[in-house]
């Protein structure tokens, strides 16, 4: 009986030990993924700082075209002001201008009279000698 026992204890031991040593390859396993777990979060941590470092570069020169745009908008507003002004300038000339070539017009027409006049008075003076 005692060899029985003895058995007994010796299959127990060997069955332990299989179970200690799956537990200790369990236990290795969920070690290295626990270690890739941290590998992999350091690696998201070092992407999650060069994706805040892009966003930071990218809000600055958001920040620059937004006060470059605010300049060309104040660059067109005075180019509009300044083509407001001329074209006043100009519609004044424009009706200036009209107006002298009507003068002119006018005129014309007062020298051609006088000088069908003259042709005229020439003729008769003509005629006359």
């Amino acid at each position: 009986m005692e060899n029985k026992v003895y058995e007994l204890l010796e299959k127990m031991y060997v069955e332990m030990n299989e179970k200690f040593s799956n537990l200790e390859n369990e236990i290795k396993t969920i070690n290295n993924r626990l270690n890739n777990l941290e590998e992999g979060q350091k690696n998201l941590e070092k992407r999650q700082l060069n994706l805040e470092e892009g966003q930071k570069q990218i809000n600055e020169r958001l920040y620059k075209l937004e006060q470059n745009q605010v300049k060309l908008e104040n660059k067109i507003d005075s180019i509009k002001d300044f083509l407001i002004q001329v074209e006043s300038k100009n519609a004044e000339r424009h009706l200036e201008i009209i107006s002298k070539i009507n003068t002119l017009e006018k005129n014309l027409t007062v020298i051609e009279a006088v000088s069908g006049k003259n042709m005229t008075d020439i003729a008769i003076l003509k005629s006359i000698k």
